[in-house]
């Protein structure tokens, strides 16, 4: 029997995929992590392109990416995490950054996945900050 999954990802507005990019957001922030659901949705959505990683039509992993390239809400669907799948979704919003001409990326990394993005080619720089009650620092990566 054949297992092979269906996965596709897709660069997107937030208005045409919103619903399928809250569902993991809202998995792994709001009700993992403890996140208020009124500090997961704001207003820099609609003007960013989101990532979207589909397995089998369900959304497993997102992310965003701000136009001066800022990189956040990254969220993998835990039973899939370290599968590789956060990496794509960092380096695809990456490559989507270095067509719009940016040579830098940043983002606000918690602290305990300072080692993932420092596998990516980011390094950490500023102090510590707290956003949402979870400790960061930023990181930033040429492209």
């Amino acid at each position: 029997m054949d297992m092979r999954v269906a996965e596709s990802l897709i660069e997107t507005g937030f208005s045409e995929e919103r619903e399928r990019i809250m569902q993991v957001r809202y998995t792994v922030f709001v009700e993992e992590q403890g996140v208020p659901e009124s500090l997961e949705n704001d207003e820099k959505d609609p003007l960013c392109r989101h990532a979207l990683l589909m397995m089998d039509d369900r959304p497993v992993a997102t992310g965003r990416l701000e136009g001066d390239g800022h990189i956040g809400r990254i969220a993998v669907i835990r039973s899939l995490r370290g599968k590789g799948l956060g990496s794509r979704i960092v380096t695809f919003l990456e490559a989507k950054a270095k067509a719009r001409g940016l040579h830098r990326v940043y983002l606000g990394a918690q602290l305990q996945a300072i080692a993932f993005y420092e596998k990516l080619g980011y390094r950490a720089y500023g102090p510590e900050f707290m956003d949402a009650g979870i400790a960061h620092r930023y990181m930033e990566k040429a492209i």
